[in-house]
Formats: C-alpha cells, structure tokens, sequence
C-alpha cells in the first residue's frame, strides 16, 4: 500500500490489515532523512494493529529502523505542523519578488560552466523527465563545457553520468517536511546556499534550472552571481498542479504561492527555454517576456541508442511502447489496437506508473491479455535495447485538455534514433516532427482503429517499414540531438561552444 494512501484514509488502513491478518509492517524509503510526510507516515506505521514494525531505508542497507511510540510521534507531529505553517506563512504574506535587472552579457571563463539545478532529482529513476535534464546537460558537456548539478537527493545513475560534479543540499529539519509542499519551499534554500558554495572560487558562465512547483532557487542564484538564468520549461507547474493533481484546500492556498513563484522565475529568466509552441504560450502567459522564449525542443542521445541491427524472421509482429501509463500517453488505445490486429501481433508495454494495474485489467476484459509483455520500471539503456527489438514503435499520445497539446514526447526522438517504424497520433509537435508516409505513419489520436490500420499499412511495406525507420534515424542524428539543443541555447545567449581539442580536429 501507499504511504500516502494510508495517511488519508488511517481508519481503512487499519481495517485492511485486520482482514489481511497481517502481523507486521515495514515502511519503504529511499532516504527517511529526506522523505516528506516523514512524522505523518511514521505515526501511521506506529498505529498499526501489529506485532512488529520498522522502516527499511535503502540508503542504510542491512539495518531496520525501529518506529517510534504513537505518543512521542503525536507531539512531534504537532510541533512539525506549527514549523510547516509558520514557513507557509512567511512565503504567504511576503512581498511580491522582483526580477532582477538585466544582467551584462556573461564573460565565459576560460573554462566555461553550467551551473544546474533540479531540486526533485532525488524523487525519480526513469523517464522523459531524467533523459531530458541528463540529455541537455550531457549536450553541454559535447560542446567543450562542464557541467556541475546541485539536487535535493541523490540523482538516478542517467543523471550522475551526465555531468562533471554532483552536490547534493543538506537535509531538511523533519519540520520543514512535514508536508511535501513545506520541503518544496524550505528546500530553496538549501539549493541556494549549496550552489553558491560551489560557484564561491569560480562563477558559473550561466544557472540552467528545470523549471519546478514552489521553486526559485535558479532565479535567486542567477541574481547573487549576476548570470544568465535558462529556464527549462515543459509546462506551467502550475497549471500541471491545478488540474492533474488531487484538489484540496489547503492546495489553494500553494497555488498562490507557486504562481508568483512561476512568474518571478519566468520574468528572470535570459532565456526560457519551452518544449514546444504550446508550451511556449503557456510560458509567456505565466509573465516570461516574449522576447525571451524560443522553442527547444526534446531530443535523443545519440550515443545511447544501439545500433539497428536485423530483426529475426517472424510471422506476426512485435510492437513496442515506453511510458508511466499517463492518460495523454495513449496506453489504453494501444491495448485495445490489438483487438484490430492479427492474433500474432505482440505488444510490450515498457514502463511503470500508478494506472498500470488499470491498464492489466482492461487487457483482461478485451481478451488481449495474454499478448501484451509488461517489463515494469527498467533502466533506460535496457528500455531502449528492448525497443530496438520491436518490429513497430508506438506513440499513440491522445490530449483531451481544452488547451493544445504542449508536450514534447522525449521517447518520440528515441524512436526515430532507433531506426525502427513509428506509428504515431498525428498531435501538435508529434505531427510537426514526423513526416507521414516518409519518417513515419500517422493515425488520429485516440482511435484505436487508426492506429491499427497505421500499425497495418507498415507491415504490408515491402520492406515492413525499414525504410521509414532509415530515414527516421538519419534525421533524428543530424537535427534532433541534445549536442544541438545545447549549442541552439548557447548560440542564443551569444555563448561560444568550446569543442574538445581532438573534436576540433
């Protein structure tokens, strides 16, 4: 069960370890001294009607942790909810930020720097959102720049390797944690001071900062060392936070506060860096000057993605989708395809996310079950060695928010490098990337029948779509890569790319 399940519902919780005659609970962490909801969730281990309790804290192998007594927790559950308010109320009744002046043009060092920020880096393992900041951040360094990341936690392995230095801010008191939306705001300030401490001797040539719910670290560290900020922007975290997230009062209440942070951010931003046109508009919207924005698309390492290599002989097919199970990732319509397909076409759904057991039961009733592989969360260069085993890669993204669609699918530009046929919705930026009938095959989105038909039309290519896939790679390689990205960034900064001498030729 979810610890966060059963913090809201402690009177179902119990019941259902009742029935399920459990005898003891252990709660799963990956850093107690960094968890939100820390005090809450302990208190819940503590009341369950159980012989034996304990945490298990991945990053202190070997040992369990005991659980504290329902009495000294309860009081430091009252104490931790007074820290939290009155840090909620500071930010709530403080001035409106201003954004800094316009800063000179930045004078590279002799060695030039990127000093980068992701406060959640902690929080995740796989996805778009780990390739997309390893990926930029990597491109950085293929131009001749290093690169030092300051996070909240202990970055996945992808993001580690991407970069020069990694500094890890301090741990929060268990106080400022004690909801995810006080650490989300304390944690400003351990980025702060961590990243200064770093800068101290030499100033970074620019601050590059993904863009983040009750952040502004990278505006308050761009001002102090007079340096660009870039701001990488997939979306209003805002907006995101007001119609993806669960709705409650006290969620209002973050709001306020998180858009004022959005708009000092976007407004100090040099360069807002946005996914896609959409998400562009919503950055301008949110007070980033028009002037500033300019679409960055996703991208591919290229020196991650195997080379395409033949596929063995086979009757059916094998399709190949990667994705957390969102509701714009099109999941669904993938699953019910096959119900349009030959019985020996094959789906493996690579991934994890909180609708996958949804997603297992909708295959159950459509009878397809058995011919779908589910591999789970897995590394990303074994997620993309599966893919590179498909016959057709799939990108069945669908959007029903009234506003356009404003993602830019990092796995859309790991399929073309691949070199494998793609079939995808015809959606804004997708549609945009991909040439139909040249570098893929479009379908509407949200029409499994569509997609079905796209998945056919391939097949029955003389070549299964080996030539698609050909030209798919060849252009991903030459236009669509972070080495790209990063000098698109630098070149519009009026910042040099400083290749390594045996690049340099």
């Amino acid at each position: 069960m979810a610890a966060s399940d059963a913090v809201r519902n402690v009177r179902g919780y119990r019941a259902e370890l009742r029935r399920q005659r459990v005898s003891a609970v252990a709660l799963l962490t990956n850093d107690m001294t960094r968890r939100p909801f820390a005090t809450p969730v302990e208190l819940v281990v503590a009341l369950a009607p159980v012989r034996q309790r304990c945490i298990i804290d991945t990053s202190r192998p070997g040992e369990c942790v005991p659980v504290g007594s329902r009495g000294t927790l309860t009081a430091r559950c009252a104490r931790d909810a007074a820290t939290a308010g009155r840090r909620v109320l500071r930010e709530l009744i403080a001035r409106e930020m201003r954004p800094p002046h316009d800063q000179p043009p930045a004078v590279p060092t002799e060695r030039p720097w990127v000093l980068a920020l992701w406060r959640d880096a902690g929080e995740v393992g796989v996805g778009g959102a780990v390739s997309h900041v390893s990926g930029i951040l990597a491109g950085f360094r293929r131009v001749g720049w290093r690169v030092a990341l300051v996070t909240n936690g202990l970055p996945p392995e992808q993001l580690r390797a991407a970069v020069d230095v990694v500094r890890i801010a301090e741990p929060l008191p268990r106080g400022e944690r004690f909801i995810r939306e006080s650490a989300q705001l304390a944690a400003n300030g351990g980025m702060r001071e961590t990243a200064l401490a770093l800068a101290l001797r030499t100033p970074p040539s620019l601050v590059y900062e993904r863009n983040s719910f009750l952040s502004r670290a990278g505006a308050d560290i761009s001002r102090e060392l007079g340096v660009p900020l870039v701001l990488e922007w997939n979306a209003s975290v805002v907006w995101e936070n007001r119609h993806w997230y669960r709705d409650a009062p006290l969620k209002r209440v973050f709001q306020l506060i998180g858009t004022r942070y959005e708009r000092h951010t976007a407004r100090s931003a040099r360069l807002v860096a946005a996914v896609s046109r959409a998400a562009a508009v919503m950055a301008i919207e949110a007070g980033a000057d028009p002037g500033r924005v300019e679409v960055v698309a996703n991208a591919v390492d290229a020196d991650r993605v195997p080379e395409p290599s033949p596929l063995p002989a086979r009757e059916g097919a094998r399709l190949g989708w990667v994705g957390s199970f969102g509701h714009w990732h099109g999941v669904d319509v993938a699953i019910e395809s096959l119900r349009h397909l030959p019985p020996d076409v094959e789906l493996v759904l690579v991934g994890d996310g909180v609708r996958r057991q949804e997603c297992e039961r909708m295959a159950g009733r459509l009878g397809v079950g058995h011919r779908i592989a589910w591999t789970g969360s897995v590394p990303h260069d074994e997620a993309l060695d599966v893919l590179s085993r498909c016959d057709v890669l799939l990108s069945p993204h669908v959007w029903k928010g009234t506003s356009p669609f404003f993602g830019s699918p990092t796995k859309l530009f790991e399929y073309m490098a691949l070199g494998r046929p793609v079939v995808a919705s015809r959606l804004d930026q997708i549609g945009e990337m991909l040439k139909d009938g040249v570098t893929a095959v479009l379908t509407e989105p949200g029409d499994p029948v569509s997609l079905a038909e796209g998945v056919r039309r391939t097949l029955e290519l003389p070549d299964r779509g080996a030539t698609l896939g050909h030209n798919a790679r060849r252009e991903a390689l030459a236009e669509h890569t972070w080495e790209r990205r990063a000098e698109q960034i630098l070149s519009r900064l009026s910042l040099p790319t400083t290749r390594p001498v045996a690049e340099r030729g």
